[in-house]
């Protein structure tokens, strides 16, 4: 019979305050000066820092495993931008500058398919594993295979579809109220 982990009261506790501080003191803070998502930097190194501690809480000794899920995660998140989103459509002309702006703009279109891929994996796993530890269970070790793949495809599309359609859009919704009042 397997034992079920039982979380360490006082990590996970510690984990669940930072995890209220960030999102409710450091988060208003950096929003209220923030113009792209990008600039709530303590905002992210204080939810990382959170879901460090609750991973540990929950997981005990497993954590390891978990971060290695995660690695992977944002590997495989970052292959599949790469093969899903294509190559930009330009053509090769006779002007030497033109080139080089392509070959400019197309070394920041990968390293935006690395960081999105690395940003949607590691959300992307973070909810699996949560799915995982409590929706997952089945006593067929193959069905249950197939039931984690098919939960991790989906919840990877879905996280990989609104983070490419979504991107700032808290902040876009703001401007717009901004302008129209």
């Amino acid at each position: 019979m397997i034992q079920e982990i039982k979380p360490k009261k006082p990590i996970l506790i510690a984990g669940a305050v930072i995890l209220i501080i960030s999102l409710c003191v450091i988060f208003p803070i950096e929003y209220s000066k923030a113009s792209f998502v990008s600039d709530l930097k303590f905002t992210y190194f204080t939810l990382g820092i959170a879901m460090l501690i609750l991973m540990y809480a929950f997981m005990g000794r497993n954590t390891y495993k978990g971060l290695l899920f995660l690695l992977c995660s944002c590997i495989f998140s970052i292959i599949c931008w790469f093969v899903v989103l294509p190559e930009s459509g330009l053509s090769k002309s006779n002007s030497k500058i033109f080139e080089l702006t392509i070959a400019f703009f197309s070394f920041f279109e990968n390293f935006a398919k690395l960081y999105m891929g690395t940003v949607t994996g590691i959300i992307a796993g973070l909810i699996f594993l949560i799915v995982n530890a409590r929706f997952l269970k089945d006593e067929n070790r193959y069905q249950l295979f197939f039931k984690r793949l098919v939960s991790y495809l989906i919840i990877l599309g879905v996280v990989s579809f609104l983070f490419a359609k979504g991107g700032d859009w808290i902040f876009e919704i703001s401007e717009y109220v901004k302008i129209k009042s």
